[in-house]
């Protein structure tokens, strides 16, 4: 059984695992376009949006041109060719999930924020670190640790890329060499390390010169990558091993899995607390360390985490009556400012008794922001699949409730009158799914 302990004065000790099993995910982004490809400036806005929202260590930008004269070599028109990128631009995460074309919600992110979100805050198997890296010579070494004793990595590849930054104005994060070495990883404990060199031509300016690694399965998924780029001296990153979009029952006492709070920056004194944004009000935040001492959300607990070290805690939740609680897990200190990790928990008998098919799912919103209007894109796995589309605030009260009734098979297309809502934040959610997404309302 946990307990609830309140610490006002002391400062609590580092909470630190024997053997952690997973690390900070840095999301790998790479933007597939061309030169003369006007359509792409869209999502360069895009990009830079995610850029200046984002911490540094968390995601690594690339930018890979095809027909581009010297900035298209062979191994560049390969990635082209092993992501099947056909039209421009395309942009693809961690190897998986991908945003093609330059239509709406591309410059200005929210469709790019949506595809982030998939990796953001998850923790990743690998530890990756970069060593070395002489942009004069091209030489580079890169350490690569298997964290889980209960995985091994067969057949993979472990990529670098070499990129010039700040070429020109319009020129920036662009791949010039590519080196691809054969992977497999088995648990041993230690990391392991791997050098490469990099082929560096007379005309880059080597102060512009960066390079970046990553991992990439046989199935494209990347599980880690990591960058040459200097880190902040004050960061701190979650790795969760669990979505931050929870789908929950009411009337319960909710514990969430572990989940790790890495100190990548200096040394530093450190308070954490729950910041809850709208929740029913029979609903109780609290959260629990390594020890299973727990502690109420509301109040701000000091701690230390020295360099490199972690803390391991999870969300323990008093559920009531049925409703969504959207709130943040924060972290917080002179040096580092904010750092919150979002959370959102949904009961799923606040929705509507018609249960959704399970091959039917939300491709996109749109436009996002919206105002008077919203467009939802709908793929349906089967002819005659029904279900309900609902929006909720941020109370966790149901504002629409729309019948989808017998949909055709593949793409369909739903457009909502939305004028009467209020300016805020809504969530939208497909009844019998745990899918859900998060839109915006402004006139």
């Amino acid at each position: 059984m946990k307990y609830i302990t309140v610490i006002l004065m002391l400062l609590s000790l580092s909470l630190l695992m024997a053997d952690p099993v997973i690390y900070p995910t840095t999301t790998l982004i790479e933007n597939f376009g061309a030169t003369w490809c006007g359509a792409c400036q869209f999502a360069l806005d895009g990009l830079d949006v995610i850029a200046a929202e984002v911490p540094p260590a968390e995601i690594i930008v690339s930018r890979l041109l095809t027909e581009s004269g010297e900035y298209t070599t062979p191994e560049i028109d390969d990635r082209f060719g092993y992501y099947e990128v056909l039209g421009l631009p395309a942009v693809i995460f961690n190897g998986k999930v991908r945003v093609d074309g330059s239509g709406d919600g591309i410059a200005d992110g929210s469709l790019y924020h949506a595809a982030l979100n998939n990796y953001r805050y998850l923790g990743s198997p690998l530890k990756m670190l970069m060593p070395s890296f002489d942009p004069a010579s091209g030489a580079i070494s890169v350490s690569v640790e298997l964290l889980n004793p209960a995985m091994s990595i067969q057949n993979a590849s472990l990529i670098f890329y070499l990129v010039e930054d700040h070429i020109s104005t319009e020129l920036t994060n662009i791949v010039r060499d590519i080196v691809v070495q054969d992977l497999d990883l088995s648990y041993t404990g230690n990391a392991q390390v791997f050098n490469a060199d990099f082929d560096v031509a007379p005309s880059w300016i080597t102060g512009h010169l960066r390079a970046l690694a990553f991992v990439q399965l046989e199935n494209k998924a990347v599980l880690q990558s990591v960058s040459s780029l200097a880190l902040p001296q004050n960061m701190v990153q979650a790795a969760l091993p669990f979505d931050n979009n929870i789908q929950g029952e009411a009337n319960v006492q909710y514990e969430s899995p572990h989940f790790l709070i890495y100190n990548l920056g200096n040394a530093d004194t450190f308070t954490r607390h729950i910041e809850v944004l709208s929740a029913p009000d029979d609903w109780y935040f609290n959260y629990c360390d390594a020890d299973g001492n727990c502690y109420p959300g509301s109040i701000q607990i000091p701690f230390e985490l020295g360099t490199g070290e972690y803390a391991e805690y999870d969300l323990n939740l008093a559920i009531g009556s049925d409703g969504t609680a959207i709130f943040n897990f924060v972290i917080s200190s002179d040096n580092l400012g904010e750092y919150k990790i979002p959370f959102v928990y949904s009961t799923g008998t606040s929705n509507s008794d018609l249960v959704a098919s399970p091959g039917l799912s939300v491709l996109r919103s749109y436009p996002n922001p919206f105002s008077s209007q919203l467009s939802f894109e709908l793929e349906s796995a089967k002819a005659g699949d029904a279900g309900n589309l609902e929006l909720f605030n941020l109370k966790g009260q149901r504002v629409l409730s729309v019948s989808l009734g017998s949909l055709n098979q593949g793409m369909n297309s739903l457009e909502l009158r939305t004028s009467e809502l209020p300016n805020g934040v809504y969530f939208y959610k497909l009844s019998g799914s745990t899918q859900t997404g998060k839109i915006l309302k402004i006139k």
